[in-house]
Parts: C-alpha cells; structure tokens; sequence
C-alpha cells in the first residue's frame, strides 16, 4: 500500500432528537399537567490521536463519516437518549483544513489529542419546558438542531526529531538502518526510498525518531523526480542532517549540498531555523585526503553545522553521531 500523508473527508454530525408533546393522563388527574421530555442530543464528530498510526492509509476507500441522531423526547419527562460521539483516529501531526476556503481549522498532535470538527445538533426542548403561570397546557415544543456537514482536507506532517535529506543514494537509507530499528530499502538505483520511513533509537532516558525521505533532485521544487512533496514531513525536526556521498570527489560531494541546500530555499516552507548537521558518507571507499579536503571546506562554507565523516557498512562515526544526537534532543 502506498503512503498517504493527504485525504479528504466528509464528516456530518449527528441531528438533535425533536421534543415531545404530552401531557399527564391519569384516572383522577383529568387536567394533567405537560410532561413531553426534551430530545438527545446528535453525535459530535471528533478526530482523535493514534500514535500508532504514521500515514492517512486508513482513509483509503473511506471518504464519508456519519454520526448517529439523537432519539425523541417522550412522556413523563423522560429525556430522548443522546447519541455516542464518532471518534476517527489519525497519526500525530495530522493538519485538518476546511477543503473550500483552506482555512486551517486545528492539528490532532500531542497537545491537542481531540480535536472537534462537526457539532452534533442540540435535543429539542419538550412542552413541559414551556409551562407557565399563563400557559398551563402548553402544546409548544422544538426540534432538534439540524447536523453539521464538513468537508475536510487532512494533512499529515510527521512527527520526528531528526531528518534525514540528500541526493538519491547519498547513503541515507543505510545510515537510517544503522542507527533505528528502520528497514528502510537499501539499492544501487535511484529513489530506492519512495516514501518518508520513520526509525526509533532509544537508551535510558531518551527515545529519538529520525525520518528518511526520499531522495531530492536539481529542480524538485519544480516537480523534478520526485519534488519536495515530502520535505513538509521533516520541517518541524529539531535536526536535520544532510547527508553527502564523499565515493565521488569533494567536487562532487560540495555540488550536491549545493543542489540540495538550493532546493530548500525554493520550498515554500522555512527551514532556516533548523540545527544542520552534515554526514559524509562512504567513507570507507572515499580518499582519506579527499575526505580531509571536503571537512575542511565544509567547516569554511557551513561554519555553523556539525560534520560526521561515516561509514554505515563499517560502523565508523556512528557512535559520536548518536552521542550527539542523544545530547541535543
């Protein structure tokens, strides 16, 4: 199944049960007075945390949600039963929009485990809530609110601390497997990842999530390859790290942060304010001067990111960059 990280939805809350008309009907009571009980009140329609979930999968061939109706009112005041809210799971980091104006309604994240998106309709009030000193027998009474019909575009922005950018076959999918508990496919071709993958590391005191997107190409943000389509997933990471492919040359390597660094700058989200750190990698089948050279550079033009020489397939570097990780998590 591919990963969906968008859908859209049509949620319609529950109607409010009507109100009753009635009145007392005793042998020796021949004026009873009004006893119609007030309706329930319809199903709210509320879109609720899973942190289990990592896509919007679950929406495929699911597009239409419907809350139950309250029931009627009924005599001898007895209140018509409400109806159970609708609760729809979604991954942390979901956005929900309103499809027709865009406008961003609110985010199902940690904080804001619940958020409301249909208010079922409010049970009518029965007869007997009309009676008065000059109205004894009332034969008023009010129907349920009607439901609220929403049409919903989700969002997903996955919820990491650390990601992971670069060209395809920088080597990023083989560090991801290395450091978590990821399976994330690992070839010799271009966009081996097709889709963001999630991975855990964790000791003592820390769980980190580290996120592996697919590969980025000169001119992405103009739809070349795969485009920036998932870079959203990674701009709240408190980290993200650029990983350079050092087997080709120092030129090479400073000329794919170039195309990269660029790409982000074209994205309409604002990645500036992020922590940058650069892995070289392949170290183990790179020029130790050329890895030498390109530390040098990197520290020149990149004063401010952090620089790891790795090597997955021999496990070089990989515990100073956890060390690193841990600490500023």
């Amino acid at each position: 199944m591919s990963f969906r990280d968008e859908a859209k939805i049509k949620v319609v809350s529950g109607k409010g049960g009507d109100g009753c008309i009635s009145f007392r009907r005793e042998k020796y009571i021949p004026r009873g007075g009004p006893n119609g009980g007030d309706g329930g009140d319809g199903a709210n329609i509320i879109l609720k945390i899973n942190e289990n979930l990592n896509s919007l999968n679950i929406f495929k061939g699911k597009k239409v949600f419907l809350g139950s109706h309250g029931k009627q009112g009924s005599s001898n005041n007895k209140k018509g039963p409400s109806a159970a809210d609708l609760f729809i799971e979604v991954p942390n980091g979901t956005l929900v929009y309103a499809q027709r104006t865009k406008e961003l309604i609110g985010e199902v994240n940690l904080e804001t485990s619940e958020l409301l998106v249909a208010k079922g309709g409010k049970g009518g009030a029965g007869n007997a809530r009309f009676k008065s000193s000059i109205n004894q027998s009332p034969r008023k009474r009010t129907k349920g609110g009607e439901s609220d019909e929403r049409e919903l575009f989700l969002e997903l922005r996955l919820i990491a601390d650390v990601g992971l950018i670069g060209l395809p076959n920088a080597g990023k999918s083989t560090l991801i497997n290395c450091l978590t508990n990821a399976k994330s496919k690992v070839g010799s071709y271009e966009f081996t990842t097709l889709e963001p993958e999630l991975g855990v590391i964790q000791d003592n005191y820390n769980k980190i999530t580290i996120a592996d997107l697919p590969g980025i190409l000169k001119g992405a943000s103009e739809g070349v390859g795969l485009g920036t389509k998932f870079l959203r997933h990674v701009f709240r990471t408190k980290i993200l790290i650029h990983v350079v492919d050092a087997s080709n040359g120092r030129k090479t390597a400073i000329n794919s942060l170039k195309i990269v660094e660029n790409e982000l700058k074209s994205h309409e989200l604002d990645f500036s304010k992020q922590d940058r750190w650069i892995c070289i990698s392949k170290t183990d089948i790179s020029d130790k001067n050329e890895i030498s050279d390109l530390v040098s550079e990197l520290q020149n033009n990149f004063s401010k990111a952090k620089i790891f020489p790795i090597s997955s397939k021999e496990n070089r570097g990989l515990c100073e960059l956890k060390k690193f990780i841990f600490k500023l998590t």
